[in-house]
This record gives C-alpha cells, sequence and structure tokens, in this order.
C-alpha cells in the first residue's frame, strides 16, 4: 500500500512539475556486466605505456554551442597522438543521454567505451553497473590522477559515494549562471562592481534612481540559461542550506536551518523585485537585446553564450573584439548575491550551484589498453593548460586548479576577463549531491521557484512553507520508490 501512495505522489508531483527524467527506469536492475580485464600492455624503458592504434569511443553530453570548440580539441588530441590513440566522438543531448546512453550499455548495442556528462547523473550509472572504476588501470597503467590538483568542490563526487576507495568519474569543468555588465554604465555611476549583496543593492539603487528602469536583466520565466535551476539552488546554498542529505534525500522543511535557507532563498528574489531591480516574468531575448542597447547594467545568460555575445557587441559598435572586453562588457559573479541577513559574509555565501561534466568509464570496456588509453586522454583533456584555455572560451572553467593559475590560463582575454571573474574560486563550485534521482529534485526545485519566487503578491508564510514541504515530499516519494 505505501508503494502505491508513493506511485501516486510521483504520477502529482509529474503533473504539478512537468517531465521528470526517471534514468532508473531506463536502467532497470543492476546488470550483470563482466568487467574482467583483458589484454596486456606494452611498455617503454621508462615505463610508460605504448599505444599502438588504439581507437576509443567517447559518448559526450556536449551537443550546443560549445561542441564546435569540444570537436576541435578532440582533433587536437588525434593530430597529437597520430599512430597511438584516436578518439570517436558522437553527442546525445541533455535529457536523452541518460536514458539513451544508459540503455546502450545496458544492451551492449554499440556501447561507448567511456561518457562525459553531468555528474549528478552519474550514481545511477555506477549502480546500475554501467560504468567502472579507474582505479585498477591506473595502477596497471601507471598513468595517474593527483585528486590535489582539482577542485575540492568538484572532486568530492568522484567516488559517488562509494565507500570502498573506488574512483568512478573525473571532474572535467564546471558551468553555471554567469554575469555580464555595462562597464560604461557602471563608470557613469561612479560605482564599483559588487561583491555582495549589499553593494549590490546599493548600486541596484543607483542605477534605478539615475536611469528609472531596473538594471538587473534577468530570464526568470525562461529556459534558455537554466536560470531557476541554477540561482534557486545557488541562493538556497548562499543561505546556508543544503540541497541533498547524506541519506540522498532532501529535508528543506523538515529540518529547521534548511527551511530558513529556503524561506531566505525566496525572500531574496522577491526583495530584488519589490524594489524595481529585477521584473519577474522576463524573457531573455528582450534582456539580451535591451543589454546589447545599453539599457541595462547587468545581463544574466549562459557561459557558452558569451563568445558569441561579445562578438555581436563588437559588429554592432564597429570595433574589435579586444575593444569590447577591455571598455564595454565586463563579467562579474552572483557570488553573494542572495545571502540574506547573517548570511552575509560566511563562506558559504558564496558557494555557486551549477554543473559539472565528469568522465567514467563504461563497463563494457575490457582490453586494458583501451583502458589505458581512455585514462590517457582523460588526464590529457583535464591538465593540459592551453586545451584548459580553449575550453574556457567555450564557456567552461577548468576543474584543474593547476590549470586555471596557468599562464596559457590567465593570459587568455575570456578566461582572465570572464570565466575567472564568473566563479572566482572555483572550490567554492558546489554540484548538486549524490542522490538517485537527480532530476526529480530540480524539477521540484524549478517547481518551487515558479510556484513562490515568481508569484507577484498573495503568498503567506503558511503558503511558502505548505510549498516547499510539498515539494520535499515530492522528492523523497521518489526516492523511496525508485532508491
Amino acid at each position: 500500500m505505501r508503494k502505491i501512495k508513493s506511485l501516486i505522489a510521483i504520477i502529482l508531483s509529474v503533473l504539478v512539475c512537468g517531465t521528470v527524467a526517471f534514468t532508473t527506469v531506463a536502467c532497470g536492475n543492476k546488470n550483470d556486466i563482466d568487467v574482467t580485464t583483458t589484454g596486456e600492455l606494452k611498455k617503454d624503458d621508462s615505463g610508460n605505456v605504448i599505444f599502438d592504434n588504439v581507437t576509443i569511443k567517447l559518448e559526450t553530453v556536449v551537443a550546443g554551442e560549445d561542441k564546435t570548440a569540444f570537436d576541435d580539441i578532440v582533433n587536437r588530441f588525434n593530430f597529437q597522438y597520430d599512430g597511438q590513440i584516436y578518439v570517436e566522438t558522437a553527442s546525445t543531448a541533455q535529457g536523452l543521454f541518460e536514458t539513451q546512453v544508459a540503455n546502450r550499455i545496458s544492451n551492449n548495442n554499440n556501447p561507448p567505451d567511456f561518457i562525459l556528462s553531468h555528474g549528478k547523473h552519474h550514481k545511477n550509472f555506477a549502480d546500475k553497473n554501467l560504468i567502472q572504476p579507474l582505479n585498477e588501470t591506473m595502477e596497471l597503467s601507471g598513468i595517474m590522477i593527483d585528486f590535489d590538483l582539482y577542485s575540492s568542490g568538484l572532486m568530492q563526487y568522484k567516488n559517488l559515494g562509494a565507500t570502498d576507495g573506488s574512483i568512478y568519474s573525473i571532474p572535467a569543468d564546471a558551468q553555471s549562471l554567469v554575469v555580464v555588465y555595462n562597464k560604461k554604465l557602471m563608470d557613469e555611476l561612479e560605482a564599483e562592481v559588487p561583491t555582495n549583496r549589499e553593494e549590490l543593492l546599493a548600486v541596484c539603487k543607483m542605477f534605478k534612481d539615475k536611469y528609472n528602469t531596473f538594471p538587473i536583466a534577468w530570464a526568470d520565466n525562461d529556459t534558455t540559461c537554466n536560470f531557476s535551476e541554477y540561482t534557486f539552488a545557488t541562493a538556497i546554498l548562499q543561505n546556508g542550506g543544503t540541497l541533498v542529505n547524506d541519506e540522498g534525500k532532501v529535508d528543506w522543511f523538515d529540518d529547521k536551518d534548511n527551511l530558513a535557507a529556503v524561506k531566505n532563498a525566496i525572500e531574496a528574489y522577491r526583495e530584488l523585485y519589490d524594489l524595481g531591480y529585477a521584473q519577474r516574468n522576463y524573457g531573455y531575448s528582450t534582456g539580451l537585446n535591451e543589454f546589447m542597447d545599453g539599457n541595462k547594467l547587468f545581463f544574466c545568460t549562459a557561459p557558452w553564450f558569451l563568445k558569441g555575445l561579445i562578438n555581436n557587441y563588437a559588429l554592432q559598435l564597429g570595433v574589435s573584439e579586444d575593444v569590447v572586453i577591455e571598455e564595454y562588457v565586463g563579467g562579474t559573479s552572483i557570488s553573494g548575491w542572495f545571502a540574506m541577513g547573517e548570511n552575509a559574509g560566511k563562506p558559504y555565501s558564496n558557494y555557486i550551484y551549477g554543473d559539472s561534466h565528469f568522465f567514467a568509464m563504461s563497463s563494457r570496456v575490457t582490453d586494458i589498453n583501451k583502458k589505458a588509453a581512455i585514462l590517457e586522454f582523460i588526464k590529457w583533456f583535464t591538465q593540459t593548460e592551453t586545451i584548459g584555455a580553449e575550453w574556457a572560451e567555450a564557456g567552461h572553467i577548468s576543474s584543474c586548479m593547476a590549470i586555471t593559475q596557468s599562464e596559457a590560463y590567465t593570459g587568455n582575454a575570456y578566461a582572465a576577463n570572464y570565466i575567472s571573474k564568473f566563479y572566482p574560486d572555483i572550490n567554492n563550485f558546489q554540484c548538486l549531491p549524490i542522490t538517485t534521482v537527480a532530476e526529480t529534485v530540480i524539477s521540484n526545485l524549478n517547481s518551487l521557484y515558479a510556484g513562490t519566487v515568481t508569484v507577484a503578491g498573495g503568498y503567506t508564510e503558511a503558503s511558502d512553507e505548505s510549498a516547499i514541504k510539498n515539494r520535499q515530499d515530492a522528492v523523497n516519494n521518489a526516492t523511496d520508490f525508485f532508491g
């Protein structure tokens, strides 16, 4: 009877929240896949692996504005490792990847050898035995990944909850909502770029008083740049909340500190709307056009749209991109933007929530030569300075601190003036904690945001708390049923 009630609650949650991707259903039960390693490695006198025309297949979720840059990077690897390793790539769009690719691995139907996809879904891949640990390959090949080189905020997810030391995933990058600002307007205000909420409110007031319009252009009713997902989770974190607890469930209502954090997150938006610093139900294209025309101080977007924005700005003004970067468009961060009251100034007030692409090895790979080649590519992609800088231009901050501190990275105009400004400390970057129902958590956060933040009046503390509890229960019912 409890299962039936849980299923009814989940169905109701879907009707309220929209489409929810239940990846655990697509994967089915744990797959009985033999991951015994076969073959032998050849090594030179120094102990380095000798690769001889090893082809490996990579399936990636990268399929949008950044795909061209990703393909160029892979082509560079293939050129550098000509005759040794060749990487074949295929892309499956977000929303389809977790089901289609999982099914192909499960059914051994043209499965990839390794994947690059959002780490929040890798728990399901690991639980269904669709990806395998990297430990043995590192030991046999000597191709070691120094985990101290990577962001601690991302490396905490490498074992996907395993307690036996198994390492399943290596982070490649991180990305979230980003903010650009009009340098000319900021200069006219004689203001500094805000670094916390108090400073944000002050500069917004100056702008509104001077120009009699709202300064922040963000697409709160548009999925173009994942606005509600990225910023609402960020707002909860910046007020000391947690998105998923250690049991893989959510306690947004039951835990009093989390309840306070969620309520503060909601109030952080409402205050900006009520003061006239942002506008509800605002579209992405409208905001972009107003920012391009010089009518808005801040514009919120996705980082993979940045290069196109700068290029179009240059064409519109008839100047070079270098001039736009130097004189017209600056980059800043939402770090601290939503931290209310006593939360301001706390370490967590600088947290930024977003996605991170992680590499993982398919369980269908058995040949040690392929396994070693996969590890070689992962290490090359995540630790090569010039590649990190090039990937940053496509909108993705490197997960490797050795790269973000390198001359190649800091000397890159996009990395130095935008990406590094968007995410000033990569260790403060937070992903969705390990859970088997990632999409359900995100869908219910989006639903909670839509039912509280974008409502202009008519809400009460009781109605807010009721909405929070309903969304919490919907997630936990799904966890009980599918977990």
